[in-house]
């Protein structure tokens, strides 16, 4: 590791929220004007990103763009070299001095590949300064929008990514009054099983593509019983029920 302090370059994590333009912080929008490159995150078989679109219309974005592909694996291997490879690219251009921006959509710490580039890039060179600027989550646009209160008083609630089996996630609702999904595509058919079990199948909100054009919200659990579930949709359980 590196020491001290080199305030010419620096590493922006910004999160550009769930869609709409209009929901990108003014911190956000000043740093993108102002770095040398902005980086994005896609998938190795795509060259599309859907947090460029969010801010396409809110800056000038040619010549700054960086590509950085990851790979949608199960091998751990390959995630951590696809990982690290992004991290490199953005390392790289540190080492040049540069003022780099990592967009996200939704939050950048919170089930984000910025998290990733974070850690490795503290990892190989401390002096490298940091700032994350929060976005607005899905969580968030999917409650705003429906006005449904994620939690109240003495309430607490748990954020799931990953179901490790049914037998977890039932003793999770039953600590909990409000359950978070995300994922929904590979979690739904556990949660559909537990929910039918527990007779909470009429207390969720289903929530696909938060703020984007081609948004889908439905309180009918059994629509994707023969509906594709896209990869940005969650679920959210609420013991007492939805409002």
């Amino acid at each position: 590791m590196n020491g001290g302090t080199n305030l010419a370059k620096k590493l922006y994590g910004i999160g550009v929220g769930v869609g709409e333009p209009g929901l990108v912080t003014l911190k956000a929008v000043e740093i993108l004007k102002e770095v040398d490159y902005i980086c994005t995150p896609m998938s190795a078989k795509s060259d599309s990103s859907k947090a460029l679109k969010i801010i396409s219309n809110l800056i000038e974005l040619k010549g700054r763009i960086v590509k950085l592909h990851f790979k949608m694996s199960k091998s751990r291997k390959e995630l951590e070299q696809s990982r690290t490879a992004a991290a490199r690219k953005i390392y790289q251009l540190l080492k040049k001095d540069k003022k780099i921006a990592f967009v996200t959509i939704g939050d950048p710490l919170l089930y984000s590949t910025y998290s990733y580039m974070l850690k490795k890039i503290k990892d190989w060179d401390n002096s490298i300064e940091i700032e994350t600027i929060p976005g607005i989550n899905s969580i968030a646009a999917a409650t705003s929008k429906y006005n449904l209160p994620l939690a109240e008083e003495k309430e607490n609630t748990a954020i799931l990514s990953n179901i490790k089996n049914e037998e977890h996630l039932e003793r999770v609702f039953n600590l909990f009054e409000t359950v978070v999904i995300l994922k929904l595509s590979r979690n739904y058919e556990a949660a559909y099983r537990v929910l039918e079990k527990l007779g909470l199948k009429k207390n969720v909100l289903i929530a696909s593509k938060c703020g984007f054009e081609d948004e889908f919200y439905t309180e009918n659990i059994e629509v994707f019983k023969n509906r594709k579930i896209e990869y940005l949709t969650l679920m959210i359980v609420k013991r007492e029920g939805i409002l």
